[in-house]
């Protein structure tokens, strides 16, 4: 009855098939693992870059806008926060804005995705971050 005893069933005659299917459950979840490490990295970076933006608007704030000393200090702290070999490139409201005008500062980069490399492939995923600011200081004469 049911043909599990008599060699007709499911567990007769298949030695080995579930050590290899536990290899593959286990291949493919490694595989899972890696994927989700890779996506906290992705989001770490995404906050370490917002946060080196915050510093900067904060400078812009201060100076009406965005400079060449002001983007090599952001340079150097992106080299401080391991994102310096992303290639961020910095765009802002350059440095002639007035009290109360607005100040926009957006970053964007390439992530590269690691976990990805033994199979060969190469995937880079972009990533930035977009702040907003006003102006704090009146600017006369211009």
């Amino acid at each position: 009855m049911g043909g599990d005893r008599d060699g007709g069933g499911f567990w007769l005659g298949q030695s080995g098939e579930g050590l290899i299917s536990g290899f593959y459950v286990m291949f493919v979840l490694a595989i899972v693992l890696f994927l989700a490490v890779e996506v906290a990295s992705y989001s770490m970076c995404g906050w370490k870059l917002y946060g080196a933006c915050g510093e900067i608007m904060d400078l812009m704030k201060a100076e009406n806008g965005l400079d060449d000393v002001m983007e090599q200090r952001f340079r150097i702290l992106l080299r401080s926060l391991s994102l310096d070999d992303m290639e961020i490139s910095l765009e802002g409201t350059p440095k002639t804005a007035q009290r109360g005008d607005l100040l926009v500062l957006a970053a964007r980069g390439r992530y590269p995705v690691r976990c990805l490399r033994p199979f060969g492939r190469e995937i880079t995923v972009p990533f930035g971050a977009r702040l907003n600011g006003l102006a704090h200081s009146y600017i006369r004469g211009i």
